[in-house]
């Protein structure tokens, strides 16, 4: 009896002692968790799913992080060039936590870990954000002369910004293999670790590059000159096409020119109708000479 007795208390404390360190990660969103050993960081992760924690939180605790990717549309950059043309800068990123295992000797190299120690999420977006202004306003002042010559460089852009947010593993890359990291984030294919915010960069670009205040009005002028000059090219083609279509058929060169510029609203055609008051005392003798003439006629014709 006491056998039974002791060996259902033993059940009882091994199954709440299971079910209490019993936790679940999330996986929608996904999550990991980095396990915690009396509060501090082991650089072990668990990812999810119900995963054991012993005698949580006291000995064993959690911090879950969601790695999803993280998609981040920077607050648009107002910045001058040389010219001191004002234009308006918007760059956009996507990536997500870091959470590959690292060797257990070496638990401070998890990446994990430096995301979090970067603040987590709004800490690596302050960070980013950080970089993407300064970078950008460096380009505009000294990389450029002009709005538009910004516009054929954003991949240097681009370049620059990559540079300054990988730090020192950007120049172990070879050059080759840098424009090709710019071409996969530029795509959003990219796969790009950043050991310093424990991130995988996946897309790094400058959606918006547009002018404001005077230099916007004077590019808006400058397109609409543009737009004009090709639909006058247009037309001057299809006046070219159409006169020798009329020609084909037998109209003179100054008779096709004619018609086309009159079907094209360029010369005007009136025809006039004269009207001629007459009496009736007029009308009247008019008509008896008319009268006249035809009896005349007609005794001509039986003779």
């Amino acid at each position: 009896m006491e056998a039974t007795l002791a060996a259902g208390i033993l059940i009882f404390l091994v199954g709440a002692f299971i079910l209490q360190g019993l936790r679940k990660i999330p996986a929608d969103p996904p999550h990991v968790a980095a396990v915690t050993v009396f509060g501090k960081r082991t650089g072990e992760i668990k990812k999810e799913g119900w995963r054991f924690f012993p005698l949580y939180p006291f000995w064993h605790g959690a911090i879950p992080v969601d790695v999803t990717q993280k998609n981040k549309d920077f607050n648009p950059q107002d910045v001058r060039t040389p010219e001191l043309g004002e234009i308006q800068i918007r760059v956009s990123a996507t990536w997500r936590p870091d959470y590959e295992p690292t060797p257990p000797e070496n638990p401070d190299g998890n990446r994990l870990i430096k995301y979090l120690n970067a603040g987590g999420q709004i800490g690596v977006e302050n960070i980013l954000s950080d970089i993407v202004q300064e970078k950008v306003r460096e380009f505009a002042i000294h990389g450029v002369a002009d709005w538009e010559g910004l516009l054929k460089i954003r991949g240097e852009v681009i370049a620059e910004i990559a540079a300054a947010i990988m730090g020192d593993e950007w120049q172990l890359l070879p050059e080759g293999e840098q424009k090709r990291v710019i071409e996969s984030l530029r795509q959003g294919n990219g796969s790009v670790m950043v050991g310093s915010l424990g991130i995988i960069l996946n897309r790094l670009n400058i959606t918006e590059i547009k002018p404001k205040g005077e230099l916007a009005k004077a590019a808006e002028l400058e397109a609409k000159e543009r737009q004009e000059r090709r639909g006058e090219l247009f037309e001057m083609g299809h006046i070219q096409d159409l006169l020798e279509r009329l020609k084909r058929v037998g109209f003179s060169n100054e008779q096709a020119m004619e018609v086309i510029q009159t079907e094209r609203g360029k010369v005007r055609k009136d025809i006039k109708e004269i009207k001629i008051s007459v009496s009736q005392e007029t009308r009247t003798m008019i008509e008896k000479i008319g009268d006249a003439i035809v009896e005349s006629i007609l005794k001509g014709g039986r003779k």
